[in-house]
């Protein structure tokens, strides 16, 4: 399936683990790497440390994109709708964190229905935010590529931009039931809570695998797959182009899609590799159980990591945008005009290109 940031469900596991050592190998003895306390106390260590950054930064970050485009910069273009929906997206998923760190520490307290809402929230921004990156990467296709197409339907761009947006979230809605159906908090032996998917005993588990499989190459593998067409038919446009300047057009939305791939590819591929495991009836050492878990806590970290690092990309790659950005600050008083007024004299003076004017169909072409 998609990921989940509760899906780690370690202390279960565990517990699974250890009932099976009860009643074979060790006679009521338990080892400890069976009982899960090494693993939660890596959590309860690894997690508030690194979500409590991650949230002030990408909430930041997210937000200040969302307030350009409505104090200073004009939605004029597609990417521009996609660019404003994946900041909402982003944070969706980064309002979760304060949640997620309290349940590494106590546990999950909040109940069934909050449960729902954070693998919801969650599996929902995993699935909009690579279709919103998969249609930036087919718009900019259509720009570059198909510019005589780009030009005719540019009057309507605004209105399939919505359009579409509307529903990628429907679909990242519907990808996403699964989560909004089956989460629920759940009592372990030792009184503590859990937050986790449980299905219905009718529901086998042939039926589940193949929802993770289906899920896995929807939400991940196809979606990559037509970004790497997209942009490679770009790339190779723009080789034959004789400015470089468009080339410099192209980095702020490849590093927006590699790092959406280096930092979500890791928890999809251990997601893929558990799937693989129960398909192939492996019973997993209280080791490599341990292993599992620790991975899936870290390459799950990474992937919340992803949706703090937008904003800055823009920030130092996008001219355009640190321009909009000091527009911003100016606006809102948080810096002089005398300082917003040298920062355009430089700009000018040092001639620096707009490296992603998405409010240009001209930029392209």
């Amino acid at each position: 399936m998609g990921p989940n940031p509760l899906y780690e469900e370690t202390a279960d596991n565990f517990q699974q683990t250890t009932d099976y050592y009860v009643s074979s190998d060790y006679e009521g003895l338990v080892p400890p790497i069976c009982d899960g306390i090494a693993t939660q106390e890596f959590k309860r260590i690894f997690e508030p440390c690194v979500q409590p950054l991650v949230f002030l930064i990408g909430v930041s970050g997210n937000s200040l994109v969302l307030l350009t485009y409505i104090f200073t910069k004009k939605v004029k273009t597609m990417t521009d709708i996609y660019l404003i929906n994946l900041a909402i997206a982003d944070l969706l998923l980064l309002l979760t964190l304060p949640f997620l760190s309290i349940n590494a520490v106590k546990g999950w307290v909040f109940g069934s229905g909050m449960c729902k809402v954070m693998h919801g929230m969650y599996s929902i921004n995993f699935f909009s935010g690579l279709l919103f990156l998969t249609c930036i990467s087919v718009d900019r296709y259509i720009v570059i590529v198909q510019a005589i197409k780009a030009h005719k339907i540019r009057q309507r761009s605004i209105y399939y931009s919505k359009l579409i947006s509307i529903i990628v979230w429907v679909v990242s809605l519907l990808l996403s039931l699964p989560q909004l159906i089956y989460s629920k908090s759940k009592w372990l032996e030792d009184g503590s809570r859990i937050c986790k998917m449980i299905f219905p005993e009718e529901v086998t588990g042939a039926v589940k695998t193949t929802s993770n499989i289906f899920q896995i190459l929807l939400g991940f593998f196809i979606p990559f797959c037509v970004m790497v067409v997209c942009y490679s038919i770009i790339i190779r446009t723009l080789l034959s182009s004789r400015s470089f300047k468009k080339h410099k057009a192209l980095k702020v939305i490849l590093s927006l899609v590699l790092v959406f791939v280096i930092f979500q590819l890791p928890y999809t591929l251990v997601t893929f590799m558990e799937t693989a495991d129960f398909l192939g009836s492996q019973e997993m050492t209280c080791e490599e159980r341990m292993r599992k878990d620790i991975a899936i806590i870290i390459t799950n970290n990474l992937a919340f990591t992803r949706c703090c690092l937008n904003p800055i990309l823009y920030a130092f790659i996008g001219v355009q945008f640190r321009n909009d950005i000091l527009l911003l600050l100016k606006n809102f008083r948080c810096i002089s005009r005398d300082r917003y007024a040298r920062h355009c004299r430089l700009s000018r003076n040092f001639n620096t290109p707009v490296v992603m004017d998405t409010s240009s169909f001209t930029l392209y072409m």
